[in-house]
């Protein structure tokens, strides 16, 4: 199989190549990076967007070039099973670069918007195999070629970089159900999309929570059954997990009632406002038991 150092040597040498990073990864990448790295230009990806307030929570682009013996410590970080991130290379400036992945954060799945944990190989790995060679230019857009480590193997991708396809309108990725084939199934990405939001926007939240709780994925798994057996629908399904994660299932369903809505709402809105009435609740306990 190719190594990480074939792949650079087929780089060419303008190129400049990045990692996209998750800060929260077992291995600490964003931390290893400040304390490596000999200049620290790396940019948050949340910065600017509505998740500006957890700019340590979401993904960072780090240029590679600032880190001496990058190749070596992520070849090594990779293959002992770390979800590190994703490696790219560009031609292009940098910010146009940050701009583009910036846009994919958000993304449209059956009519809602979703969090896109693109930058996690065990979610884009797979999806990548699904993906037509329009597809595959529009979601890398100013990015020449791309490398994942995936079942024990690295996984490349290098379509002809077109920047001017890249439509930064937000959300402007649409995701298919054919791009799930080999993923996980709903229950499962709806698990791991509802850790992700919680932890990524309410994080005061969930540290009050794991004071007098154990995993948050596997909470929520053990709910999901019962949220079945009530027949909830789609669009509510991770406010009725929210109450249950909070012990506020008897709010279920007149909490409807109290976060203002319409027809064009998001489910992400819509979970932004149950979260709300909870940490008002919590705070001024306003509703009663």
């Amino acid at each position: 199989m190719p190594s990480l150092s074939d792949w650079k040597e087929t780089l060419f040498p303008e190129w400049q190549i990045y990692a996209l990073i998750d800060p929260l990864a077992d291995n600490k990448p964003l931390q290893h990076w400040y304390q490596q790295a000999a200049t620290t230009d790396a940019w948050p990806l949340y910065a600017g967007t509505e998740f500006a307030d957890d700019l340590l929570y979401g993904p960072w682009l780090l240029p590679l070039a600032q880190l001496p013996d990058w190749a070596t410590w992520w070849s090594a970080q990779e293959q002992a099973g770390y979800a590190t991130g994703i490696l790219i290379a560009s031609e292009h400036p940098p910010q146009t670069v940050l701009q583009h992945w910036q846009s994919l954060l958000i993304a449209g799945l059956e009519g809602e918007e979703v969090l896109f944990r693109y930058y996690d190989p065990r979610i884009l790995g797979p999806m990548l195999f699904t993906f037509h060679e329009e597809e595959t230019r529009r979601f890398l857009g100013p990015t020449n070629e791309i490398l994942l480590w995936y079942q024990d193997d690295w996984l490349i991708a290098a379509p002809h970089p077109e920047p001017e396809l890249t439509e930064h309108h937000e959300p402007w990725w649409r995701m298919k159900e054919s791009h799930f084939v080999g993923q996980p199934g709903e229950d499962a990405r709806l698990t791991e999309s509802l850790d992700d939001y919680l932890w990524q926007s309410h994080r005061l939240l969930m540290q009050q929570w794991y004071q007098s709780n154990d995993d948050l994925k596997t909470v929520i798994t053990s709910h999901i059954p019962a949220m079945h057996q009530a027949d909830i629908p789609k669009l509510y399904q991770p406010i009725w997990l929210i109450l249950q994660l909070f012990d506020y299932s008897s709010w279920w369903p007149s909490i409807l009632t109290h976060i203002p809505q319409d027809e064009s709402d998001e489910q992400t809105e819509l979970m932004n406002r149950t979260l709300a009435a909870i940490q008002h609740h919590k705070e001024r306990n306003i509703y009663g038991e």
